[in-house]
């Protein structure tokens, strides 16, 4: 050290020397000053795992020309996560040399640190100098295996251990604790790892309750240090065994009788338990499995055979207690159940005779797979088939519209995954097809597979016969394409194909389906055909129909099968274009039903209006190519007709009847400066002397939109207040009943009358709801708090007008443009439009309040038409009017009795009541009733010669006449309770029919 201090006298008494010698000279004084400089003003150590070391260097370099000493460094701040060392302990730093300090960094917590190092020298300038440190420590890397512990099963109060080795990688102590939804069950054995080192941790799970937990076991390197994770699971049992079935079902039978069953007991916990005794409750149930002694592993599965002697005492329901040995004497228990009523598996029919077919034809039997049972479901698992099996097929199950795809396999064995059926009429349906591909005799054996206990399997009986025959000769119309027109995006249209053999060999048929639909623009409403035979000169025919989402051109095909070895292949080209257009119909479609071939046709109508706001022209009307030449049009175009906004005329069109069969042609309206025709589709079914039949499709229940069609003339006062007083008690019949009621109201009024009616529209609505300005909610629901208050004020319509033309209001209220856009393009108002209002799914029902009958100028069976066609085909029974109208002179009205109203609401399966009654309520709660529940009553089209020779079908099975009903009075079929269709299953009425018209010659 004395060396040192004399070095630096003598070095300062150079200095001292040069600088006198120098004093006169500024600049060279400077020059030989000692400078010192620190290389960096930051220093930053990045991302450092918590109890990890890092070292980094800061250098003191003398930048001047004479030498300083580094005297020391040190940290300001005090961060114990940093430590700093002076290499050397200091020491002269030459010129041109450096000298470094040493900062190391152990972060003792995660985030951002800082710490401050203080450098000092004797140097002339810099002689001290801060450097500013910074690290962020990071999450220690513990390891951990393995990452998850599971102790699987074990029963309550017993216990498990398992090991997770935890390699502690710093030289700070870990420390372990069990977090989670359920900590208390799980005890790690030890709470801290020592700094670098592994350890074996045994963790215990002892679950003092019953079912599965989980928590976690956190290990850590400080207290707030994100915890590395071993996720531990485990599910608590009161005992080791389940059973298969449970309870224990046994078939009921007489006294002094035996029955034998079983069940499989199952071990589920993890570790192997020895059975050492059966016993039951009664000696009426006998083990008859003699398992005591043996050990059941893990997974493992014993049956245990029981038998039952059924005595005139009981009892008839008992218990298994099984005695094991686990971690100690332990017992599990089931239920002996001998009352029956298990889920059995039922099967109709047991044999399915297809009789004979042509080679290549196709044909298909429904069977219908059932639950016997009173007790829990039956699982239904697939079908197995063996014999001729590649003569015959299967469909997917169904479940009334919904199918049910197989989940594995291939014909002859299939697998369905576990299709539950319910107890009682819960019913799942197969269709077996019979496609013979040689001559012969053949006969397979089908078995419906289930998990009933006694009878898994249900076998079927399939035999069927095939013969060579054909080629096949037959006409397919329309040809050369089935042209759907111009049919507007988002609507849909119905066109149908007419297959006829003309020829002397029979044609066997398969496989009529959609081999193109254009992504689901084209589709058959009824599914694919399956197929059959087709005799000379007969002739069957089919539903296509086009409904285009977008705007566009679209095309597709139709593809059948027949039995010409030549050309067994045949097709029919689909194409449609969807454009926006001004024109529309009403109804949409022309439909005459099933008519009888012995009794005249009525004309049937359809008004054509411009919906657009500027006119258009329609040049033409004609009817295309279709299945047959049955349709024709009375009241063709003879020059064109210009309609402004809002204008319209109709189309009448006849039915010949003089073919049997189904008929659909397209007619075509053409108009300037739209390219492609305008389609309104003609439907027709003719049907042998006498016989009516008639089809419907079951809808949804209780939902309900409701029209008011209220009459805003002069004299209206008392029966607007009348009706208004109804309403509150009648929607809160709605809400009882569980009806979703949807409600609007117009006026009877077609133009304007004056501003004294309000509503903006001057009394002239023209369907438009009320009110027309919006200044209140138009569209009510019976769910709103307001709905009442809110369904008064529409009702008020106002008092201003001369003239009734509710039918026709009614009809523009319901139909485009106003049902499908929210304005109104052909009026000056916004948002006048009513789209919104009526809903798919729902029942229609028109509720008309008027003092005198209608002045529309159509006639009343238009509008019956109208409404019948609303909800589409087969819909008729979906959509009523229900009319407060003169029916008698009970009190003073603007006229007389409204025939009109009363016509249509006849029509229509509807009721017409006497607006003088002094309560609306009667008919209004009426209209709830029917659409509470599914619909029951199905209006006839025609009136019967009786019901001696009166079928019904629902889903095309006959429907025993105990569980139906022929009303009469009301000319309506009324299904039974529990045999009421569901939504969507068919319904078919076949009668023989009284002509409404004297019949003429064809």
């Amino acid at each position: 050290m004395g060396m040192g201090l004399r070095g630096r006298v003598l070095a300062m008494a150079v200095l001292v020397a040069t600088g006198l010698v120098g004093c006169h000279e500024g600049n060279e004084t400077r020059a030989v000053q000692a400078t010192a400089v620190v290389d960096m003003d930051v220093l930053d150590f990045g991302e450092v795992p918590v109890g990890e070391w890092r070292e980094r260097e800061v250098r003191i370099r003398n930048v001047g020309y004479v030498p300083f000493f580094a005297i020391e460094a040190l940290p300001i701040i005090g961060n114990p996560s940093y430590e700093v060392e002076l290499a050397d302990g200091g020491g002269r730093v030459m010129p041109g040399e450096s000298h470094l300090v040493r900062v190391r960094f152990h972060p003792l917590g995660e985030g951002v640190t800082e710490e401050t190092v203080y450098v000092s020298t004797d140097a002339n300038q810099g002689a001290q100098a801060q450097v500013r440190v910074t690290g962020l420590g990071t999450p220690t890397q513990i390891i951990i295996d393995p990452p998850v512990l599971d102790y699987e099963t074990l029963e309550v109060d017993s216990e498990r251990n398992l090991e997770v080795t935890v390699t502690n990688p710093v030289d700070l102590p870990l420390t372990l604790a069990v977090h989670g939804d359920w900590p208390d069950p799980f005890t790690p054995d030890t709470i801290t790892i020592p700094p670098l080192s592994s350890r074996k941790v045994s963790t215990q799970y002892l679950p003092r309750a019953l079912g599965a937990m989980d928590a976690r076991l956190e290990v850590r390197s400080c207290e707030t240090c994100t915890a590395t994770v071993v996720d531990l699971k485990g599910n608590s049992v009161a005992t080791a065994f389940v059973f298969d079935p449970a309870p224990v079902p046994f078939d009921l039978i007489p006294v002094h009788e035996r029955t034998q069953s079983f069940t499989r007991a199952r071990n589920i916990t993890w570790r192997p338990v020895t059975i050492s005794q059966l016993i039951t409750s009664d000696h009426a149930f006998v083990p008859l499995s003699k398992p005591e002694g043996s050990t059941v592993a893990p997974g493992e599965v014993v049956e245990l055979k029981m038998e039952f002697a059924a005595r005139f005492s009981g009892p008839n329901v008992g218990d298994l207690k099984v005695n094991y040995a686990s971690d100690k004497p332990r017992q599990s228990e089931v239920i002996l159940d001998a009352r029956g009523g298990r889920p059995t598996l039922a099967v109709t029919p047991v044999a399915l005779d297809f009789g004979e077919l042509p080679v290549g034809g196709k044909v298909e039997k429904v069977i219908r797979i059932t639950n016997a049972g009173t007790n829990g479901s039956l699982r239904f698992v697939g079908v197995v088939s063996d014999g001729a099996s590649n003569q015959f097929n299967v469909d997917v199950p169904t479940r009334g519209t919904q199918r049910y795809p197989w989940t594995a396999g291939a014909w002859p064995a299939l697998d369905s995954g576990g299709l539950e059926i319910a107890p009682g009429n819960d019913a799942l349906e197969l269709k077996v097809y019979f496609e013979p591909t040689s001559e012969g005799t053949f006969q397979a054996r089908l078995r419906v597979r289930s998990d009933d206990l006694f009878n898994a399997e249900r076998e079927v009986i399939l035999t069927g016969r095939a013969r060579t025959s054909g080629p096949c000769v037959y006409e397919l119309l329309p040809q050369p394409v089935m042209d759907f027109g111009n049919v507007v995006p988002g609507r849909g249209a119905v066109l149908g194909f007419y297959f006829r053999n003309p020829g002397r060999a029979e044609c066997a048929v398969k496989d009529v389906h959609l081999s193109n639909d254009a992504n689901g623009a084209f589709f058959m409403p009824g599914g694919k055909l399956t197929g059959g035979v087709v005799l000379y000169d007969t002739a069957f025919s089919a539903m296509v129909a086009f409904r285009p989402s977008a705007e566009g051109e679209y095309t597709g095909e139709l593809k059948l099968t027949v039995n010409n070895p030549a050309a067994p292949t045949v097709t029919l080209p689909l194409k449609g274009v969807s454009k926006a257009s001004c024109l529309v119909a009403t109804p949409s479609y022309v439909d005459f039903g099933a008519i009888r071939y012995d009794c005249a046709a009525a004309p049937r109508k359809t008004y054509i209006s411009n919906r657009c706001s500027e006119p258009i022209t329609v040049t033409g009307a004609d009817i295309g190519n279709g299945t047959s030449t049955q349709f024709s049009l009375l009241t063709p175009i003879t020059q064109p007709r210009t309609l402004l906004a809002g204008e319209g005329f109709e189309l009448e069109v006849d039915y010949a009847r003089n073919v049997l069969g189904q008929h659909y042609t397209p007619m075509y309206l053409r108009a300037a400066n739209e390219a492609a025709p305008f389609l309104v589709p003609l439907i027709g079914e003719t049907n042998h002397e006498g016989i009516q039949v008639d089809r419907y499709t079951q809808g949804t229940d209780s939902q309900l939109d409701v029209l008011f069609v209220v009459s805003n003339t002069t004299t209206m006062d008392p029966y607007q207040e009348r009706l208004k007083s109804a309403i509150p008690g009648w929607l809160d019949y709605a809400r009882q009943q569980n009806v979703d009621v949807r409600v609007g109201v117009t006026s009877t009024g077609l133009v304007q009358r004056g501003p004294q009616c309000g509503g903006g529209a001057n009394g002239g609505e023209a369907g438009r709801l009320f009110p027309v300005d919006g200044n209140r909610a138009r569209v009510l629901s019976s769910n709103s708090p307001n709905a009442a208050a809110g369904l008064q004020a529409n009702i008020d319509v106002g008092l201003c007008h001369n003239l009734v033309q509710g039918l026709e209001t009614m009809r523009q209220a319901l139909s485009a443009p106003l049902s499908e856009q929210t304005d109104d393009p052909r009026t000056a108002q916004p948002n006048d439009g009513n789209w919104g209002f009526t809903r798919p799914a729902a029942r229609m029902a028109v509720v008309v309040l008027a003092d005198e009958d209608d002045n529309s100028g159509f006639v009343p069976d238009s509008y019956i038409q109208f409404l019948q066609t609303l909800k589409g085909t087969g819909m008729s029974h979906r959509s009523q009017l229900y009319a407060l109208v003169p029916t008698d002179t009970r009190c003073t009205t603007a006229g007389g009795d409204a025939d009109r109203f009363a016509e249509v609401a006849r029509g229509t399966g509807g009721r017409a009541e006497s607006i003088c009654e002094g309560d609306y309520r009667p008919l209004l709660d009426s209209v709830i009733q029917r659409a509470g529940d599914l619909q029951a009553d199905f209006p006839l089209t025609a009136q019967p010669a009786g019901a001696a020779e009166m079928t019904v079908r629902v889903q095309g099975q006959p429907v025993p006449d105990t569980q139906w009903t022929y009303d009469g009075a009301a000319n309506t079929i009324v299904f039974g309770g529990a045999a009421v269709p569901t939504p969507g299953q068919t319904v078919e009425v076949r009668y023989r029919s009284v002509c409404k018209v004297p019949p003429t010659a064809p």
